[in-house]
Parts: C-alpha cells; structure tokens; sequence
C-alpha cells in the first residue's frame, strides 16, 4: 500500500512538473513580444522626431545670409527661404549655354526648371515659351506685386514671338536668371534694359 501511493505521488509530481515546464515558455513567449512591442514603438518616435527636425533645417551660414542681404539690399531677417538662396549659392557664376541644362552650361528655362524643382518641388515644363503658357490665369503685369518665387518673362528681340526669356523674381526689383552672356547672376530688373524687353510675371507658387 505504501508502495502504491508512494508511486501515485511521484506521478503527481511529474505531471504538475510538467504542467509548470510548459507555463514558463508561454509566458517567455508573450514577455518577449511585450517587449518588441514597446521598442518598435519607440523607433516609431525616434523616425517622427528626425523627420521633425529635418523640416526645420538651416541651410545657410551668418555670412552667406549677409551676402545675399547685402546683394538684393535688404535686412538679414528678410533672407528666409535659406533653401532657395542656398541653391542659388550653388549656381551663381554657371556660363550660359544655349540647350544647356548643367552646371557646365546651363540656359534661362533650364535654370528656372531646375530651381523649382530642387527648392519648391514643382516641375516645369523645359522652354519658356512653355513655361509662359503653362497657366495663362497666374499672369499679371504690375510689377509692384511681385513676390518671391514669380516667373519673370521678357522679349529679348522685338522678332520674337510673346516671349524667349525667364527668370526668377527674388526680391527688392532683382530677379535671378542664366543671362547671356554672362551665365547664372542676380541683376537689377528695374535697369532700363530688362524694363524694354519685361512682358509679364507669373505666380504658380502658394506663397
């Protein structure tokens, strides 16, 4: 009899041990997702955090903002688009070339094509001709509402059709523009010799 429950108690042993094994893995198993869990939350907010700062991102230096201050004749605080000046920064003094579209030539709609497309993320049609035409609607021809971003449109030679020359309007009457034959340059569009070819602006930006 003895030997009996002495028998019967290590089965109840066994089994209860084993019961046991087979809990520990289970919760191992949900501790461990648990803990995935939180940390791909984590990364999650580490992602959303890099993105943030990137928005918020300075592109120019104390002394290139006095540069273009002093180049367009206006405050230091009015040089706020700091990734506009920062391409211009990267193309003043790029030769012009007729077809060009490089930094080893580069022509007036080429120029402009490229700078919306690295600072406000706009594509343009290649000519300005095109350009000109792309939204009729966003023309106007007083050139005391100017802002930042507009397209600026001349005729170069009296022969030619609307328009054969763009650029863009920065600030205080200067506009940027790859100009023959100098290249890429910001000049003065209030000077007698942009004012007798100027045909009309063009506002395609939000701002």
């Amino acid at each position: 009899m003895k030997i009996k429950l002495l028998f019967f108690f290590v089965i109840v042993l066994v089994i209860a041990c084993s019961c046991k094994s087979k809990d520990v893995p289970d919760y191992k198993y949900y501790k461990n997702e648990i803990v995935k869990a939180k940390k791909l939350q984590e990364e999650k907010k580490t992602v959303v955090t890099t993105d943030t700062s990137n928005k918020n991102k300075s592109y120019l230096s104390k002394e290139d903002k006095v540069k273009f201050a002093n180049e367009l004749g206006v405050s230091e605080a009015d040089i706020m688009n700091e990734k506009l000046y920062h391409t211009i920064d990267s193309w003043l003094g790029v030769p012009y070339k007729w077809g060009g579209n490089s930094k080893k030539g580069i022509d007036c709609s080429a120029f402009v094509q490229q700078v919306y497309s690295e600072v406000y993320k706009k594509e343009l049609p290649r000519t300005s001709i095109e350009q000109f035409y792309l939204d009729t609607k966003a023309h106007f021809k007083n050139q005391e509402y100017l802002k930042e971003g507009d397209l600026i449109f001349f005729r170069l030679r009296h022969k030619d059709k609307v328009v054969s020359h763009v650029g863009i309007y920065l600030q205080n009457g200067k506009f940027l523009g790859s100009n023959s034959p100098r290249g890429v340059e910001i000049v003065d569009l209030n000077s007698n010799y942009w004012q007798d070819k100027y045909v009309a602006s063009s506002r395609l930006l939000n701002n």
